[in-house]
């Protein structure tokens, strides 16, 4: 199956997203298709077979275009779209005003040229409209193509709006020029007019909100130094970073970005990762540690081995991951989308409606039908409903990659909005993930007698325990000796043959099974194992003969962050697959009181059905491969709103890959963090929805003549007011999405 996410021309509201989302889902071989007016886009899973060029002509027979390139070509792409937007709003205000001052200002006293000419009086107005309508052109383009396709949007709306009242206003100055000089009274240029200028503003303004909500993306992809110094054959050259290739020798002085993904092969430095982790503390930097691209040196040079360079770079993969996410649909924004589906038809109808009741009714003035005809259209205002959830979405997965959190879909984000109960594994998650061997224990002899054995047993395990033992024999000198018949049970611990001695080390459970008298030792593996240690048994040939204990510290934020988690109203459980001793003592270090231990990783699957059964939001944050599983758990479980969070800095690439959401760093507070930007987001949607849902209940009533009803009278310039309304509602939801930019977490501080 192929993802891949289209840059769609020529859309003006979320009428145009459904209509274009219809027509590709069309296309044999496609699976799934979503269109995105927010950042006109459309993400489309096809199958390997399908022809790329039958999407493209699905689109384009939709009425739209496909515009190839990246995210800086589609960056610039907007900037050219709100330029293009800026150049012609400008030619409408430079003409509607003159027009609208020239037209009323009779009404008010204002003596203006001509006004005793009928036939002159309604040219010059005609004139200074056409030039008008002529700014307006795209709203006639794509309004009337989507009449004559049978699939009206917004311009639509605009087209019909606009263009009866210059009709009306040309018939009228048509009348003058016959003899009928009475209908100048009647003229409607400068509501036509106005309706253009106003729409053009909040279009324009709209335009530049979207650039401005793509900010996230084009300032990561800014951060790329342009140019690199190589080391070839002896000698520095500057080259565009463009150019570099795998295996490139960089030397990237103080202050100077990394240009690519590499190694540092000589020089100790610190680096400046915050714009990918999050995190403002620089991390130092030494020979054979990694280093990524668009991150800054700090104060010495490094020499660094170019390992992933281009679109191969973690950088290029974080702003995939970003606009991914943009480019798909929460569930909330369901209930836009059927909405958007039928607006634009139902208004065409209602406006339709109202003005024939109107001549019907009697007593009004085909011109005070026709007010109530355009106003209905132009008041109305889908493009509210189309950028109420996108606009938000792009907002809050911008504000969350500021802080190391990436979030792989829309649908993720509202969940994390909704989370009430978070699985926490204990290490990597809540401790530091690096285990050190603090004791060993031997009753009858001394750790030469345990350590070579328990070493070898764990030379195939990729277990933080076994790291630490095979480091501790390391660092002792101790010979390794070789093993066979290595079996590994996972969440117990390993058996294998070491120079013919069988030996086991693991936990109780795995004694037991393998017939193991532990009884002597219990009293002291539960002493160690209350002190916060992770502890172990060691048997060779049947018999118990030791203890070695680990210590994995807790992270000194992971208090903190299971405080932010608990103010926010989710319950923080820590699953461990360690024993009960040390996992109450380590809940009971950070605050935790359900706690759940020797879990294996089945078990995390069950606790976490357990909790969505009784109708709990879950994240689940994990860090190993043995968390994949429970993380992929939590995003195809029983409720629709939960997550698997991925601790990313350290985490496995399975668990990376099963989650729906990475954090860039290892800090426990990111969790929350993530949380409270999820439910910033909902809320901001919710908000865009009451307010463009209001919009179109209050004002649609009052453009089909509600106020002459209520005996306030006729508004000749409702057209005009209608047109401002509109755009005002556009902007209000935008000005509110835009907020998000301003929000900051309360539940993590980077120090």
């Amino acid at each position: 199956m192929i993802k891949e996410t289209l840059r769609i021309g020529g859309m003006s509201c979320a009428a145009c997203a459904v209509k274009i989302e219809e027509s590709v889902r069309k296309v044999d071989g496609v699976e799934e298709a979503t269109a995105n007016y927010g950042n006109n886009t459309m993400t489309v899973e096809y199958s390997e077979g399908t022809d790329r060029a039958l999407i493209v002509r699905a689109v384009e027979k939709a009425g739209y275009t496909v515009i190839d390139g990246d995210a800086e070509a589609i960056a610039e792409a907007d900037r050219k779209e709100a330029s293009y937007k800026k150049r012609n709003l400008i030619l409408a205000l430079a003409f509607s005003i003159p027009l609208s001052i020239y037209a009323m200002g009779p009404m008010v006293g204002l003596d203006v040229p001509f006004h005793d000419d009928p036939g002159i009086y309604s040219a010059i107005q005609l004139v200074l409209c056409a030039v008008v309508m002529f700014a307006g052109r795209r709203f006639f383009t794509r309004g009337i193509s989507g009449l004559l396709r049978m699939s009206p949007n917004m311009d639509s709306l605009i087209c019909l709006g606009s263009g009866v009242g210059f009709l009306y206003g040309t018939y009228c100055t048509l009348s003058v020029f016959g003899g009928d000089t009475g209908m100048v009274d009647h003229l409607t240029f400068d509501s036509a007019a106005m309706i253009i200028a106003f729409v053009s503003v909040g279009k324009y303004l709209e335009a530049m909100g979207k650039v401005r909500t793509n900010d996230a993306v084009s300032g990561l992809m800014d951060m790329r130094p342009g140019e690199a110094s190589v080391i070839r054959g002896g000698k520095e050259v500057r080259i565009p970073a463009d150019e570099l290739v795998e295996g490139d020798i960089v030397l990237v002085r103080p202050g100077e970005g990394i240009p690519a993904d590499g190694t540092v092969m000589e020089g100790c430095s610190s680096v400046d990762e915050s714009m990918l982790t999050g995190e403002s503390a620089p991390v130092s930097k030494r020979p054979g540690d990694g280093v990524y691209g668009a991150t800054v040196n700090g104060e010495s040079s490094l020499r660094i081995r170019a390992d992933h360079v281009g679109k191969d770079t973690v950088l290029y993969q974080i702003v995939g991951m970003i606009e991914g996410a943009q480019g798909t649909k929460a569930p909330i924004a369901r209930i836009a989308d059927r909405a958007a589906a039928v607006f634009v038809p139902a208004v065409i109808c209602i406006a339709v409606a109202s003005c024939l009741l109107w001549l019907i009714a009697g007593g009004r003035s085909v011109s005070f039908s026709l007010t109530v005809l355009i106003s209905v259209l132009v008041i109305s205002c889908p493009c509210a409903l189309g950028l109420a959830t996108p606009l938000a979405i792009i907002m809050g997965t911008g504000k969350a990659a500021k802080h190391g959190i990436l979030f792989k879909s829309a649908a993720t984000l509202e969940a994390a909005g909704r989370g009430d109960a978070a699985i926490l594994d204990k290490t990597g998650t809540i401790t530091e993930g690096c285990p050190e061997v603090t004791s060993i224990y031997v009753p009858d002899g001394s750790d030469d007698i345990i350590l070579p054995y328990a070493a070898a047993a764990e030379q195939d395990s990729e277990h933080p325990i076994a790291k630490a033992i095979r480091h501790r024999a390391e660092a002792d000198g101790i010979h390794i000796p070789d093993h066979t018949a290595f079996e590994s049970r996972t969440g117990n611990g390993v058996i294998c043959d070491v120079e013919g001695t069988k030996t086991v080390v693991g936990n109780g459970a795995l004694m037991a099974e393998m017939g193991i008298d532990v009884s002597e030792l219990e009293a002291r593996f539960s002493s160690l194992s209350a002190e916060a240690k992770t502890c172990v048994y060691v048997a060779l040939d049947g018999k118990a003969r030791g203890i070695i204990s680990v210590s994995d510290p807790v992270k000194k934020t992971s208090g903190s962050a299971v405080a932010s988690m608990i103010s926010l109203g989710v319950a923080p459980i820590m699953v461990t697959g360690d024993n009960g001793d040390t996992a109450l003592a380590v809940g009971r270090t950070v605050g935790i009181a359900d706690i759940r231990y020797g879990a294996m990783p089945k078990d995390k699957i069950d606790i976490v059905k357990e909790l969505q059964i009784k109708q709990k939001t879950v994240a689940m944050v994990g860090d190993g491969i043995n968390d994949a599983p429970a993380l992929t758990q939590a995003n195809v479980g029983m409720a629709v709103a939960d997550i698997g969070i991925a601790m990313g800095a350290m985490g496995s690439d399975a668990a990376i890959e099963a989650a729906d959401v990475v954090l860039m760093n290892t800090d426990l507070r990111t969790v929350p963090t993530a949380l409270e930007i999820g439910r910033a987001t909902v809320r901001n949607i919710r908000q865009n929805l009451f307010l463009a849902f209001v919009y179109n209940a209050i004002c649609i009533p009052i453009a089909a003549g509600l106020p002459y009803i209520l005996g306030m009278g006729e508004f000749p310039h409702m057209p005009m007011l209608a047109a401002a309304a509109m755009a005002c509602s556009s902007l209000s939801v935008t000005a509110n999405a835009l907020r998000l930019g301003r929000f900051e977490p309360g539940s993590i501080t980077h120090e």
